[in-house]
């Protein structure tokens, strides 16, 4: 609606409803004439009833057939009168802004010296739409085609020619008040109905957004644990591999250990095969000289200074494989449900070893391992999260680092009050201002596609709590960060 309804209904010119959905009768109507005496016998006719107009209201019951519209129209109308059609917007203006305004308006044709009643009629529907207007007038003046292209083409104005008969004024007064009521109703259920539907709108939208948004966290969640899964699987299939390899290598071991033993025995016999060889060389001059060339062709004192150390180099590598395989076996298996006492110092070797590979070529690392007593942990989260934090230790060295110069990671373990402490401090750029609130938020993430997927440090995070203990950070942009791994050492649910 364009105009307030005010006292006579809910709705607002910004379209607002209020609580009551009634829309009280307007019973105002505006004269707008030039001769004070059509005035009166506007008010003899529509005015509060008298005897006079006792049959008109028992006309007007049996015409709209209803006892409430027959004691509406018994009650007459409430009049106000214009002589001029400046006169007569002022009023229209000054009733919408008290929000009282006026049902219809009879408005005379010939107003000297003033507006007509055709540009006054323009004025009043511009001015309020919801107004009806019935046009009086004894003379053919305008044609209605020329009063239409003044005011347009509306159903808000009707033509009624003088003299006119009582009853018509009647019948016209009571049916276009009547339709006043019914627009404004109207109006009002449209406003309540796109209240209604814009509530609705605006509910499904929102549902719509967490729909989506849950459809995206279930997506996450379905790959992290398809990827779990498969991560599952290779450790599990680890596990295996670690304990098949075992065998052949404990092979190796034992035959190098052989092959160490017997280059001992050799070099304490070659001496003695010296001094004969020295012995024979008067008696046997050729084959003393074959003996010698026989020793510079293999290089015997080559031999005996390089094999030791090629046969040592070989049992260090075959140890170094062995713990990976135990560090390997170790990390895989499958993780205990309930918590155990466990050496976060082993865990943290087992951990770099696992790792070493992410860090090999950006870092050297440091283990700095205190004297710590047993924690009660799940041995495989707190490996989890060591890992998680050495590995991006090792990406944010990688992203600053330049000209192949190695960073360094240092993994230290201590007693901070009844808190075992594990730190892991790299070298790299920092922690930006802008995102350090976020970092342990599911599924942020500031590295490239394929280098994670922002779960790290929140799962690292979840399980430091679930243990009791905390997790948290200290970092300074172009000098590196350190996280803290706090875990209580006395357990209160650990029997």
């Amino acid at each position: 609606m364009a105009a307030t309804i005010g006292s006579f209904g809910q709705v607002g010119m910004d379209g607002a409803v209020a609580s009551d959905p009634v829309v009280a009768a307007n019973r105002r109507i505006l004269l707008v004439d030039d001769n004070a005496h059509i005035h009166e016998d506007f008010r003899r006719v529509l005015e509060p009833r008298s005897a006079a107009n006792d049959e008109l209201a028992a006309l007007g019951a049996e015409i709209f057939g209803d006892a409430a519209s027959t004691g509406e129209r018994s009650a007459g109308f409430e009049l106000d009168s214009a002589f001029q059609g400046e006169e007569a917007l002022g009023k229209v203006v000054a009733s919408l802004a008290g929000h009282r305004p006026y049902a219809l308006a009879f408005v005379d044709v010939r107003m000297p010296p003033g507006w007509d009643g055709v540009k006054t009629t323009s004025e009043l529907l511009r001015t309020d739409p919801n107004l009806s207007i019935v046009i009086c007038s004894a003379y053919s003046d305008h044609s209605w085609e020329e009063m239409s292209a003044a005011f347009g083409d509306t159903d808000r104005v009707l033509i009624l020619k003088k003299p006119f008969d009582t009853i018509e004024v009647r019948q016209l007064a009571h049916a276009l008040q009547r339709r006043w009521q019914l627009a404004s109703q109207a109006a009002l259920k449209l406003s309540d109905l796109e209240a209604i539907v814009d509530t609705r709108t605006r509910n499904l939208q929102a549902a719509n957004e967490l729909l989506r948004h849950e459809a995206d966290v279930r997506a996450r969640m379905e790959s992290e644990l398809r990827l779990a899964q498969k991560l599952e699987a290779v450790g599990q299939l680890a596990a295996g591999i670690a304990h098949e390899i075992n065998t052949p290598m404990q092979y190796i071991v034992d035959n190098l250990t052989f092959v160490r033993e017997a280059c001992s025995d050799l070099e304490r016999l070659l001496p003695a095969y010296a001094r004969a060889v020295a012995a024979l060389e008067s008696r046997h001059e050729a084959l003393v000289a074959e003996i010698h060339g026989l020793e510079r062709d293999v290089d015997v004192a080559a031999l005996r200074r390089e094999l030791p150390l090629a046969v040592q180099e070989m049992l260090d590598g075959v140890k170094r494989v062995t713990e990976i395989v135990l560090s390997m076996k170790e990390f895989a298996l499958p993780d205990s449900k309930e918590k155990m006492l466990v050496d976060l110092n082993k865990i943290i070797r087992n951990t770099l070893t696992v790792a070493r590979n992410e860090y090999r070529y950006v870092a050297e690392v440091a283990a700095e391992l205190g004297d710590v007593p047993l924690v009660s942990c799940r041995a495989g989260d707190i490996g989890q999260v060591i890992l998680s934090l050495v590995m991006n230790a090792a990406h944010a060295i990688g992203d600053v680092a330049a000209d192949g110069k190695l960073g360094k990671i240092t993994v230290a373990s201590d007693l901070d009050g009844d808190f075992a402490r594990i730190a892991v401090r790299d070298t790299g750029g920092g922690i930006p201002d802008a995102i350090r609130e976020r970092v342990f938020d599911p599924f942020f993430t500031t590295k490239e596609v394929g280098r994670g997927k922002g779960q790290g440090l929140a799962i690292a995070r979840a399980v430091a709590d679930k243990h009791g203990g905390t997790l948290t950070f200290d970092t300074e942009p172009g000098h590196g960060t350190v996280f803290y791994l706090r875990l209580p050492v006395v357990d209160p649910d650990f029997d």
